[in-house]
């Protein structure tokens, strides 16, 4: 009886999978042939649009020879106990 639950669940599980999978595809098609036939991207082009966008023009605006591997490093030392009060 066990494994007759388990495989039940395994099958909805599947069914549910299969079911988001169709739907995504549909929407993407739907999608592409909105595009087709306005001409108007699919609002998540337009974002990814932006976003390239607005990384060149960040790139641009940092001084030359600015590399973001640049690493900062910084001592840290305890303070003892006694040292607690900031002047």
């Amino acid at each position: 009886m066990n494994w007759l639950v388990r495989f039940l669940f395994l099958l909805v599980a599947g069914a549910v999978l299969l079911l988001v999978l169709l739907v995504s595809l549909l929407g993407l098609a739907l999608s592409l042939l909105r595009w087709l036939i306005t001409g108007q991207q699919p609002q998540i082009a337009m974002v990814f649009q932006t976003y390239r966008h607005w990384q060149r023009q960040a790139a641009k605006q940092m001084p030359p020879g600015h590399r973001q591997e640049d690493v900062i490093e910084a001592e840290v030392r305890e303070l003892p106990p006694s040292d607690t009060h900031k002047p």
